[in-house]
């Protein structure tokens, strides 16, 4: 007879094992619906990023798009103030855009602080004006831009708009105002003829229920500086010699309201023959016979009028004939035989002037009073360095490569200063080797230098032996229209010239001594060269030495200055840090 056997522990085993399936089945079946939330999560996430790329995307479309229209296409708005109203003081559109907060606007702490937003104005509302998708109360403040996108590449349709808010710069009437202020567009002694824009850019994709608001401010400046108008006529980093019968009408205002200089010089000036030093109106009234000024497009021409004739009171400097050196308040220069300590601080001069502080004692105290590089303090650009720390910069800064931006294939290392000129020269009278360095309709010739019809930003590199003179007769430029030339020296002037004249010197190394790179003084290694005839109405600066050989004149004329200064234009440049995306529309 068989024993029974018991099949308990089996079932027991079985059931253990079903439970562990079942629980593991569940187990996958959860990691399984939350994989499938989780790749969904993922997939709307995907969705999300994608549509804040396109709507970003098509928001800084609208920025720059926005900024073509208005500083470079349609600039004659920024000139117009009847074309924008006041900001309010609530965040409305597109003014909300700005900081309300209060700053000094004059530097007068007995006048209340202004808000930034209400200094600034909006497009008047053009209800007319209305954009697909744009609420009306957003569009009516926007510029009439063609929109060049409707879809995004995925099919999504989009819209956007870009309204300005517009800061009318001001020069700030003290010294201790707070940033720039703004004012209503008028003509007042605190206008400039610059404007600062924010733009505030709103895009939609109104299928996908996304939007995007962005923000970006630009601002203008001169390329030029107001700086230009007070330049005296005549600066030199060398010895200014005003001999034969030079001429130098001052500007008047130059040291200050009131207070003329005709000369302005690191070394001192030398001076023989009969040159004089006046007042406009004192070379145009007090004229030799057979001499008669001229109106001249706004200003008076008068080549061969004098500073001491028929009776003219006492010019400013060099009023007694010969070699006597008489240098009046408006001669700025370093006397023979002193320096910075003697000059300055005890009055060991000659005349009535203090020396101008410019060596090795005057940068150990921190007083420079004379520009140490000459290029980047006319064009902002710097281009040599003071090495030995005397007020004088002496080494050429490294070369940098320019690209020709209409001839990717051509490019080459330049100085400095080089890349600006081709940057910025309206023409250029190239030596050949650098002719493919050239943008498309910057090429120029040596008819430039004699053509009254010549304006505008012109450079000549010296590529033969007076390859850059201005011949007996010729005129260059006019004063609505002056010139702004960049002659590379040695160059002799013997025409008129309507402008702003700089030399400049081509090495790589200055001697202080003559503040040019040519080692000898005049009349041997003049950088310029005036010849009788010569007249020049605007100003001059030269890296180096000047001769006058006969009857010339170097004429300040505020009235060609502020043409020059005009016609260079503005630079455009986007504020750091002025875009954001915290606002929303």
């Amino acid at each position: 007879m068989h024993a029974i056997r018991s099949t308990a522990p089996f079932s027991r085993e079985s059931g253990a094992v079903l439970l562990v399936v079942v629980m593991m089945l569940l187990l996958t079946g959860l990691l399984t619906l939350f994989a499938l939330k989780v790749g969904v999560f993922e997939q709307q996430s995907t969705g999300n990023d994608v549509r804040e790329r396109a709507v970003t995307e098509v928001a800084e479309a609208g920025l720059a798009q926005g900024f073509e229209y208005l500083m470079r296409q349609h600039t004659e708005l920024l000139k117009d103030p009847s074309r924008w109203e006041p900001c309010p003081a609530d965040d409305t559109f597109p003014c909300g855009a700005i900081t309300a907060a209060t700053f000094d606007h004059d530097g007068d702490a007995a006048t209340p602080e202004v808000s930034r937003r209400t200094s600034m104005y909006r497009l008047k509302a053009d209800v007319t004006h209305t954009i697909p998708n744009i609420d009306i109360a957003l569009s009516k403040f926007m510029l009439p831009l063609s929109a060049e996108i409707g879809t995004v590449p995925n099919g999504w349709t989009a819209a956007y708009g870009v309204a300005p808010v517009l800061c009318f710069a001001e020069h700030a009437e003290n010294p201790g105002a707070e940033g720039i202020p703004c004012g209503n567009g008028g003509t007042g002694s605190a206008a400039t003829s610059m404007s600062i824009a924010t733009f505030v850019s709103v895009a939609k994709l109104p299928d996908e229920g996304a939007s995007k608001t962005l923000v970006q401010t630009v601002g203008q400046y001169p390329k030029l500086s107001d700086d230009l108008l007070t330049l005296p006529p005549i600066t030199a980093s060398g010895s200014a010699g005003v001999t034969g019968t030079l001429q130098v009408v001052t500007n008047p205002n130059a040291g200050g309201a009131g207070v003329p200089v005709s000369v302005w010089s690191r070394i001192d000036v030398a001076k023989t023959g009969t040159t004089n030093t006046c007042y406009a109106d004192e070379f145009f009234r007090y004229t030799p016979g057979g001499v008669t000024p001229t109106p001249y497009q706004g200003t008076i021409r008068c080549d061969d009028c004098r500073c001491d004739a028929k009776g003219a009171p006492p010019t400013l400097s060099y009023d007694s004939s010969g070699n006597v050196q008489a240098e009046g308040i408006d001669v700025l220069d370093v006397d023979a035989g002193t320096d910075s300590t003697t000059g300055y601080h005890q009055g060991g001069h000659v005349g009535i002037n203090f020396n101008v502080r410019a060596d090795a004692l005057s940068h150990a105290d921190g007083i420079c009073e004379f520009p140490e590089d000459m290029f980047k303090y006319v064009f902002g650009t710097a281009t040599w360095d003071d090495t030995d720390a005397d007020c004088f910069a002496e080494t050429k800064l490294d070369s940098v490569l320019y690209q020709n931006p209409d001839n990717p294939a051509a490019s080459a290392s330049v100085g400095p200063d080089e890349a600006y000129l081709y940057k910025n020269a309206d023409k250029i009278i190239a030596k050949p080797q650098n002719a493919a360095l050239l943008k498309a309709g910057q090429a120029g010739t040596t008819a430039l230098l004699s053509s009254a019809s010549s304006s505008g930003i012109i450079w000549c590199q010296q590529h033969t032996p007076n390859s850059c003179d201005i011949g007996a007769n010729d005129q260059v430029g006019t004063p609505n229209a002056p010139v702004i030339l960049v002659l590379d020296g040695p160059v002799s002037i013997q025409g008129t010239v309507f402008g702003f004249i700089f030399i400049r010197d081509t090495g790589t190394a200055l001697n202080p001594a003559t503040g040019s790179s040519l080692p000898g003084a005049c009349p041997n290694d003049c950088i310029l060269t005036m010849n009788a005839g010569a007249a020049v109405y605007g100003a001059l600066v030269l890296q180096g030495q000047m001769k006058s050989n006969g009857t010339s004149a170097v004429i300040y004329d505020g009235h060609v200055l502020q043409a020059v200064i005009d016609q260079a234009g503005p630079v455009y440049a986007t504020l750091p840090g002025a875009w954001t995306d915290r606002r929303s529309y």
